[in-house]
Formats: structure tokens, C-alpha cells, sequence
């Protein structure tokens, strides 16, 4: 594999990624508003598109590692844990962008775990708050 499909792989992986995680944060604002709207069906629609979605983003995910370790591999570094060790290894030119991507996944990730943190939250006390109701 040379240096120029490597890096062109691993950039689709990334942006993949991240329209597949924006995707799952975009379903998880839905929710939000849901919630705050305390409507439970649209809730349980949301609920299993969210899961969905988080399969597919994993799955990206994986891709993404899968991609990582196989460039270590051809690069004979130890393990692809370690991104930025690799983007070093590619051309200046392609580096910055390589370099944006990794930061937005990782950006976006933060996002992500914080929204199902407080949907999580929101959740617990919408359905606390109905079954005291009842």
C-alpha cells in the first residue's frame, strides 16, 4: 500500500466517522427536546434509531482502528494506538488535515458521551416523575 492511499483511506474512514457520529448527535439533541417535551412515544422512536446509530458509528469506529493498525503495520511502528504518530509519517501537506479530523472525532466523541450522559439523566427523572403521577 503506498503513502497516498493510506492516508486517502484513513481521511475517508475519519470523515465517515464523523458524519456518522454527527448523525448520532443529532438524534440524541432530538431526544433531548423530546424529553423536555414529555412525550414518551416519540422518546421510544428516537430510542431505536439511537441505537441503531450508535452501531453504525461503532462500526465506523472500528474501521477507523482497523485502518490505523494495518498503516502502523506497513510502517513497522509498534501499534496504531498512537494517530499522531503516524500522521508525522505522511506527507506535511496532508498532516493538517489528517491532524483536523482526528481532533473533531475526538471532539465530537466528547459531545456524544456527554449527550447520553444527560439524556441518560433526563430520562431517569422524566420517568421517575411519571410513575410518582401515576
Amino acid at each position: 500500500m503506498d503513502t497516498h492511499s493510506e492516508w486517502d483511506q484513513l481521511v475517508n474512514a475519519l470523515r465517515e466517522e464523523l458524519q456518522e457520529k454527527g448523525g448520532l448527535l443529532q438524534f440524541l439533541n432530538q431526544q433531548t427536546e423530546v424529553l423536555y417535551l414529555r412525550l414518551p412515544d416519540e422518546n421510544r422512536r428516537l430510542e431505536e434509531q439511537i441505537r441503531t446509530q450508535i452501531l453504525v458509528a461503532s462500526g465506523c469506529t472500528r474501521k477507523r482502528e482497523l485502518i490505523l493498525r494495518e498503516i502502523a503495520s506497513h510502517m513497522d511502528l509498534a501499534d496504531g494506538n498512537n494517530p499522531s504518530e503516524i500522521v508525522v509519517r505522511f506527507p506535511e501537506y496532508v498532516q493538517p488535515l489528517l491532524e483536523a479530523l482526528f481532533s473533531e472525532v475526538e471532539r465530537l466523541s466528547g459531545r456524544m458521551e456527554e449527550r447520553l450522559k444527560q439524556n441518560q439523566q433526563l430520562k431517569t427523572r422524566f420517568f421517575s416523575e411519571s410513575a410518582s403521577a401515576v
